[in-house]
């Protein structure tokens, strides 16, 4: 777990005709990572284009067809598979299902448009109607040839707060109150006029709806009408929508293949070699060589050559790593820092370890814990969004229950020793003497893990240097390194911080590493490049000197945040007993208090759980990884197809 699974390098040599059966034969087998290079002046070529422009309409009629039919998701009927011997044919094939579908939506879409359109004006008219037959009197009014009707509406969202200053030749007969619309009425031949007026007014002649009667007497009965006619569309639609619907499958399917084809067509275009040659290029575990020379020799009918060499530390090749299933979890913590490179030290194993103890030490409670594994088996079983995040609570929740038991002997910010009889190594005791002592003590542990790790990182720092080959910058720079920081907290801790103490002996033992690393390596530099060069790296040595003993100090004292959590939780659990206590009289107070003790422990175990494990990252992440972890690898990605080669048995 340390290192990753062995690697070797594979070139693969066969015949052009055979590219789709050996990607085939590799995506079958799932353990081969592709590594594909840009020609220089390659053009993508004419399949690459009608593939990925088909893909495009694919996914737009997917699209459209979803947003016409709602986005419930489809059924997994996705229709006969469609077979072909060439890529022409495949995609002909696949034109001629997409071009009715796209009839289909199109005409969907059309309907649906001109419905929606219709459908706030019909609401608006059957308003005006309802209210129209309560109203005597104006259904006559048309008859009159030199009077005309306007009904007026607001533009948009705009409502009219105030009279309507129309010209003295318009009339409003009616204000309808279920809509923002007036009847106004004047003489035909100063309809221009008063049309112009209610323009600077922002109102505008409402929208009639085709066909509709002029005399308002009629109006009822024309909506009534118009109404049932429109619903009786809407049945209609149910037919197609659901045929739509029907094809949102098939269309994903085809999604599929075409996606499977460009990427297919992409690998083709690349491997090209002269004549009627092609290569593909990879990594592949090592112990799964020979199966997969086997699995393409059978696949090929021998019709290739294999070219393998096993690689030693190459940076560049793509890792991946031997885990057991429970503790997986872990790698997706270590990279969302970055994935180690094929040359170094894999950090998760050990974080494995520290991430749950760190935690722990952070949030030792064991009923906040319990409560917090609770809270992540919740999320693991039933929000699948956050089964990760669910999956880390209920290791860390577990880990905080142990280590509150077990260390600091408490549970829902009680002490076990008043509940159980247990004294945990590190209660918190009574009386303000003995609790200045135990901050003392739990300030000094903090540091002490924070020596541990920060010496840890260095250690797997020169460990990587081993691996790597760099002798030089393994005795000229990371042993010196190691030991100026253990020299340096080695005084610091001897002479509780009395600077002048140090300079009756213990100063020494930091000036001797300080000396070498500021000198060494240039004199090293200067044997090997010249004087000039010797120079020049004396002061960069000077500046790295001056920044390593500032991360070393404050990467130590960051530390302080396990102590500051654990002050942090002391108090917020007294503050909620206290406040439980000073109302807790009478019955009422009893059920107020309890109320505030409950509340007050779901509180602080969200709150501190939030806080601990960023904390937590932060401490990995900045405080450790930054002393070894150069996170510059690559993830190991097996070629893998949705469906599989769109084609079968090609031979071209």
């Amino acid at each position: 777990m340390l290192r990753p699974v062995g690697m070797s390098h594979a070139s693969l040599i066969f015949l052009k005709s055979d590219v789709e059966e050996a990607l085939q034969t590799l995506n079958s087998y799932g353990a081969f990572h592709l590594s594909t290079k840009d020609v220089e002046g390659q053009s993508a070529g004419d399949l690459i284009e009608r593939a990925q422009e088909l893909y495009n309409r694919v996914n737009d009629l997917a699209g459209r067809a979803a947003s016409v039919t709602g986005e419930s998701a489809p059924s997994s009927d996705r229709g006969p598979p469609i077979i072909s011997n060439e890529w022409a044919s495949l995609f002909d094939k696949i034109e001629s299902e997409l071009v009715p579908y796209e009839k289909e939506v199109r005409s969907a879409e059309s309907t649906l448009k001109v419905r929606s359109q219709l459908l706030p004006l019909l609401q608006t008219w059957k308003a005006i109607s309802s209210e129209l037959e309560g109203v005597s009197g104006l259904g006559s009014l048309p008859d009159f040839r030199r009077i005309r009707l306007i009904f007026l509406t607001t533009k948009g969202a705009t409502k009219v707060n105030h009279p309507l200053q129309l010209p003295q030749e318009a009339l409003v007969v009616h204000k309808f109150v279920a809509t923002p619309v007036y009847l106004v009425a004047c003489r035909s031949a100063d309809a221009a006029k008063v049309l112009h007026a209610a323009e600077d007014l922002e109102l505008r002649p409402l929208e009639r709806i085709e066909g509709m009667p002029d005399r308002l007497g009629d109006l009822a009965q024309f909506i009534s009408r118009f109404e049932s006619e429109f619903n009786s569309e809407a049945n209609k639609l149910t037919q197609p929508l659901n045929s739509i619907a029907s094809i949102r499958p098939r269309l994903d399917y085809f999604s599929s293949i075409l996606s499977d084809a460009n990427a297919v067509l992409d690998i083709r275009n690349k491997s090209a070699l002269e004549k009627n040659w092609a290569m593909l290029e990879g990594y592949v575990p090592t112990k799964k060589v020979e199966p997969l020379n086997k699995a393409l020799s059978e696949g090929l009918n021998g019709r290739f050559i294999p070219f393998v060499k096993a690689e030693k530390d190459a940076p560049k090749t793509p890792v991946t790593f031997n885990y057991p299933k429970g503790l997986r979890i872990f790698d997706k913590i270590t990279n969302l820092y970055g994935t180690p490179s094929y040359n170094e030290i894999n950090p998760t194993p050990i974080l494995t370890l520290t991430f749950p103890i760190f935690f722990g030490l952070m949030f030792g409670d064991l009923g906040h814990g319990i409560l917090l594994a609770c809270i992540g088996a919740f999320m693991y079983k039933k929000v699948r969004s956050m089964r990760s995040i669910g999956h880390v609570l209920i290791i860390t929740g577990i880990t905080a229950a142990l280590m509150g038991g077990l260390l600091y002997g408490e549970v829902f910010g009680k002490s076990l020793a008043t509940l159980v009889g247990y004294t945990a190594p590190l209660h918190v005791p009574e009386g303000e003497a003995a609790f200045m002592s135990y901050i003392m003590q739990i300030f000094k542990l903090a540091l002490f893990i924070g020596i541990g790790q920060i010496s840890l990182g260095l250690i797997l720092s020169i460990t990587n240097n081993v691996i790597q080959r760099k002798w030089s910058e393994i005795i000229l720079v990371n042993v010196p390194k190691v030991a100026f920081y253990w020299a340096l907290m080695y005084v610091v801790f001897s002479t509780s911080l009395d600077i002048l103490s140090w300079f009756n002996g213990p100063i020494y033992l930091i000036l001797a590493p300080v000396v070498f690393l500021l000198l060494a390596s240039p004199v090293y530099a200067m044997i090997k490049h010249g004087g000039r060069a010797g120079l020049g790296h004396l002061g960069e040595t000077g500046f790295d000197l001056f920044e390593t003993a500032i991360s070393f100090t404050s990467n130590t004292v960051s530390y302080l945040r396990i102590f500051a959590m654990i002050i942090a939780h002391i108090e917020l659990m007294a503050v909620f007993y206290s406040l439980a206590g000073i109302v807790s009289g009478g019955m009422v107070g009893i059920i107020f208090s309890g109320l505030i003790i409950v509340v007050g422990n779901v509180f602080v175990t969200l709150l501190e759980g939030v806080i601990a494990l960023a904390q937590d990252l932060r401490l990995h992440f900045y405080e450790w990884f930054s002393k070894f972890y150069q996170d510059s690898g690559i993830r190991f990605s097996p070629f893998k197809l949705n469906l599989g080669v769109p084609i079968k048995n090609a031979r071209q």
